[in-house]
């Protein structure tokens, strides 16, 4: 990873039950994205003595599973449109459920819909990786891309499982947010 790099990181959660508070506990895979992308940075950080990677900040949002909230939160926070009151625009946006087969599982094509390319590669080989550990894996619908100059992949709703594609995902993408 590059040395003294900033980051915008967005997490978006897609879950009509945590959009209308319906979990006691409250969103639980959004946060535990964050914990893990904090932890790796720190991690990295600790390594790599040369390094200061750092998160400018993490923006954060719950939508329901409607693809029209999907796609204008995606579009809002890689910088497509100016609704964000700050001009900051996320390096990387993870967004957490919505990828099985439930017919309000709609967030791979809402994602897919508004990308300038598709990284179809990436979550085939995520799928592989982890299906040793996870083979409900291998039925992620996941989807990965760019839109602008920002990545977005799509992560299981499990709060475990999106940890998990997260771990495994993020030195990768530190290298093609260098690009």
């Amino acid at each position: 990873p590059a040395r003294n790099k900033k980051l915008t990181i967005g997490i978006l959660t897609v879950s009509d039950r945590a959009a209308a508070n319906a979990y006691e506990s409250g969103d639980l895979s959004g946060p535990m994205v964050e914990s893990t992308i904090r932890r790796m940075i720190d991690s990295f950080n600790t390594s790599f003595k040369d390094q200061d990677l750092t998160v400018n900040d993490f923006v954060k949002g719950i939508v329901p599973d409607e693809k029209a909230q999907i796609e204008e939160t995606l579009l809002c926070w890689s910088g497509k449109t100016l609704k964000r009151e700050d001009s900051s625009v996320c390096n990387l946006i993870f967004t957490t459920g919505g990828t099985g087969f439930s017919p309000r599982d709609i967030t791979p094509e809402a994602t897919v819909s508004i990308l300038d390319r598709e990284c179809r590669g990436l979550m085939s080989w995520a799928s592989i990786e982890l299906t040793s550990k996870q083979p409900l894996a291998t039925l992620s619908r996941a989807a990965a891309g760019v839109c602008g100059k920002t990545i977005i992949i799509n992560l299981p709703g499990n709060p475990a499982g999106a940890a998990q594609v997260a771990e495994l995902l993020f030195p990768i993408l530190l290298h093609a947010i260098e690009d």
